[in-house]
């Protein structure tokens, strides 16, 4: 019998109707690894008098995947996007082979968000979990790369079962460091205006998005479905204490908001259509940390908490595009 060896093990996703209902992994990721780990814990009983345990009882049966890439891609985004802030289908650009998605949670609202039926594994030995859920997303940028990292929940882990065969490859088209843009602004209708030029690097974090709902009842195996928390997001900005760094700290002292767009502009897609990716949020100053020193520049890292604005469009705290050629998920 062969190994199972390390090199094989790919990652398969399918999208489901149904949260929790497995659905056919019949879509591969080539620019995003998801890596499941069984949680399952055990409670031991030790009687008075004995050394050892006579007994265990296992408790709550998950997943925990851990999902990662040392590149960001515009049309694998799409599927993040849709689990963990807000799910809405895209629109065609014309006729072209461009697609608008757009991805704005609510701030009073339940979001529909997508869950996913994942596969790991080779031809030797394979395991599956249904409902993954989206619970932390963080994009990681710099002058040399920009990195995704995250975790998602799932169902009870199903070993040996066999990979959907024939899997659609989802094009790999990479955001480049070159291309991203900082933009901070005082106003919601000027956001996207003033471009800094001295950001060094930052970090885009959403977290505590969801939680699993458990319940008693022995028809099912692991947790029967979801709800929303108050997701804790922010974006951290190393800038250089410059006029234009240090101009953040008043606007900290006087509890000012700001509004800050990343974007990225790729290649052509069609018509007068690029790749594009845009994350929009609405931001208040909360952490300020140390001066540091960043390859000889004197620099200084600012912490925005996203927060909400009811005057901005019909109310909203943040807000993410992605064109790229996609039709649907």
């Amino acid at each position: 019998m062969p190994e199972r060896t390390t090199i094989t093990q790919v990652a398969q996703l399918g999208v489901e109707a149904t949260p929790g209902v497995a659905v056919a992994a019949n879509k591969l990721l080539t620019a995003l690894s998801i890596d499941p780990a069984i949680n399952l814990e055990a409670t031991t009983f030790r009687p008075s008098g004995g050394k050892y345990a006579t007994l265990a009882a296992p408790g709550k049966d998950f997943v925990e995947a851990k999902i990662s890439s040392d590149v960001a891609c515009y049309n694998h985004l799409a599927y993040l996007f849709s689990g963990i802030l807000a799910y809405a289908a895209p629109v065609q650009q014309g006729t072209t082979t461009a697609y608008l998605w757009t991805f704005v949670p609510s701030q009073t609202a339940e979001d529909t968000i997508k869950t996913y039926t994942i596969e790991k594994g080779s031809a030797v030995r394979a395991g599956r979990f249904a409902y993954g859920l989206l619970n932390e997303l963080t994009i990681s940028f710099d002058r040399e790369k920009i990195e995704i990292s995250g975790t998602m929940l799932g169902q009870q882990y199903t070993d040996n079962v066999t990979l959907t065969a024939n899997p659609t490859a989802v094009a790999a088209q990479p955001i480049l460091p070159s291309a991203l843009d900082v933009f901070i602004d005082n106003t919601a209708t000027g956001i996207g205006t003033t471009k800094w030029t001295r950001v060094l690097s930052g970090e885009l974090s959403i977290s505590d998005r969801f939680a699993p709902v458990w319940t008693l009842n022995s028809a099912v195996t692991s947790f029967v479905a979801h709800v929303e928390r108050a997701p804790k997001a922010q974006l951290k900005l190393l800038v250089e204490a410059d006029a234009t760094g240090m101009s953040l700290l008043p606007a900290m002292r006087a509890g000012d908001k700001r509004y800050i767009r990343l974007k990225a502009v790729g290649p052509l897609i069609a018509s007068t259509y690029y790749y594009t990716f845009q994350f929009d949020l609405c931001g208040v100053l909360s952490e300020v940390g140390e001066f540091s020193d960043e390859d000889g520049v004197y620099a200084i890292e600012w912490t925005f908490d996203v927060a909400f604005d009811k005057n901005w469009g019909t109310g909203k705290a943040m807000e993410a595009q992605l064109m790229n050629v996609l039709s649907a998920l």
